[in-house]
């Protein structure tokens, strides 16, 4: 590449409002722009810088050891063409998004340089609420690079991180899904056909039944639950339920779908042995080492399979009770609304966003990538799983997992429901009924804060 000196495109008068706005929240952040003329309501021009003028670009981000080398690589490559941009990439390994938004939150109440920040969908409506990050449709529009990574992203992953306003803040980087992944050696030793891609719940019970042997601490399980909110959401979404409604405004668990569904998943233990108690069982670990001949993820145990010599897997859609929706999650880049270097940060984006990077994250197998055109004939992706194409395919038939701006609060009120009923202590429809109620309570208090 040639070394390149990047300029200032002006921004339009509703970034210049929102770079200067403050905190719906209450944040008192810098203004890192000027003011706009008051004579005329425009945002003054700025000028190009100089070409040996420097801009500093600090990333809030988040990824293991693997993810932080195959960015350090993206920055190499920027610095080829852009010498000037320095890049302070931070890494934040918390337990939660909740516990990721409020570091974002704190370093930007604190006065502290944030630029680019990468967040997954569960804290992006946060992110949006609380005013932190700024849209980003003129920019991709006066971009030709920006424009073509978002025509290549997949619809469904693109739309999904977009705001309330339908306005675009987010390029997405990379996404997972919930299907099904099957020891196929396990599978040949009972009898059993690959699953067809449009089984159904009482087809999933009756493989289980089958591919399920043996007592006690010898047992072998048909399924091993993916007990998590993430993972238990297929269920809901292949009888068409949710636990939020569709705007996510709502609690949607006094449904009776809901019901019908979190019994379904309870009678897995409880009625009909095919899956251990969820209390401490590890689904990737029974599944690797043969204890179990299915369970439900995405792209990222991949890796592992790999490392460990694994390769009896193949994956098959989830199976439908009333539809075939599966679900997922995605996360991308957006641009903070106090940068004070909005072409730099952007430059930094589209280094991240780059064919290149997509593909480098592609042959780390732990997440798919949101341009599908990086995995054609990709042996790294199409040879584990076999049924690879799967994933992709299935954008055609999903939904994100519910993510309002409280996506922590709803997803511990939900599971500690959850866990109530799974290990019987209360009945499915008491644990729904008390979910319901609390939930309800949630919504309403966001609804109260959102409207200030």
């Amino acid at each position: 590449m040639s070394k390149k000196s990047f300029t200032q495109h002006p921004l339009s008068r509703r970034q210049m409002l929102r770079l200067t706005g403050m905190s719906a929240a209450g944040l008192v952040l810098a203004a890192c722009v000027p003011a706009a003329n008051t004579s005329t309501g425009d945002a003054p021009a700025e000028s190009a810088p100089a070409a040996d003028q420097s801009a500093s670009v600090t990333v809030f981000n988040s990824g293991g050891e693997k993810v932080t080398a195959v960015y350090a690589s993206a920055i190499e490559r920027l610095h080829e063409e852009f010498p000037e941009i320095a890049v302070e990439d931070l890494y934040n390994s918390v337990p939660s998004w909740g516990e990721y938004i409020n570091s974002i939150k704190l370093r930007v109440a604190s006065g502290q340089p944030v630029d680019v920040i990468y967040v997954a969908i569960e804290g992006a409506r946060e992110l949006i609420f609380q005013d932190i990050i700024t849209p980003i449709d003129d920019i991709i529009a006066s971009d030709a690079e920006m424009q073509r990574i978002v025509d290549l992203t997949e619809p469904a992953l693109h739309n999904a991180l977009k705001g309330p306003d339908g306005a675009t803040y987010f390029m997405t980087r990379e996404w997972n899904n919930m299907i099904i992944h099957y020891n196929t050696e396990m599978f040949e030793q009972a009898g059993l056909e690959p699953p067809a891609h449009d089984w159904k719940w009482n087809d999933f019970v009756e493989t289980a039944v089958r591919l399920t042997s043996g007592e006690g601490a010898d047992k072998i399980f048909g399924f091993a639950i993916p007990y998590f909110n993430f993972g238990l959401a297929p269920w809901w979404h292949t009888n068409n339920t949710a636990t939020l409604t569709d705007d996510w405004s709502d609690s949607n668990l006094d449904d009776p779908k809901m019901l019908d569904s979190v019994k379904f998943v309870h009678s897995l233990i409880h009625e009909h042995g095919v899956s251990p108690d969820v209390a401490g069982a590890s689904p990737y670990e029974l599944f690797q080492s043969g204890r179990a001949a299915m369970t439900g993820a995405g792209r990222w145990p991949v890796l592992g399979y790999i490392d460990s010599g694994f390769t009896t897997i193949d994956i098959t859609p989830w199976p439908q009770m009333e539809s075939g929706t599966t679900v997922f999650g995605s996360g991308g880049f957006s641009l903070s609304k106090d940068t004070s270097v909005p072409d730099a940060a952007i430059e930094v984006i589209k280094a991240f966003m780059s064919d290149e990077t997509q593909l480098a994250f592609t042959n780390l197998n732990t997440s798919l990538p949101a341009t599908r055109s990086v995995t054609d004939n990709n042996p790294k992706f199409n040879e584990i799983p076999p049924s690879a194409h799967l994933f992709f395919d299935s954008l055609a038939d999903i939904k994100p997992i519910p993510s309002p701006a409280n996506f922590a609060e709803v997803e511990g009120i939900f599971m500690r429901n959850m866990d109530l009923i799974m290990g019987n202590s209360v009945t499915p429809e008491d644990g729904l009924n008390q979910a319901h109620t609390e939930l309800s309570a949630a919504m309403l208090k966001l609804k109260e804060r959102m409207s200030g």
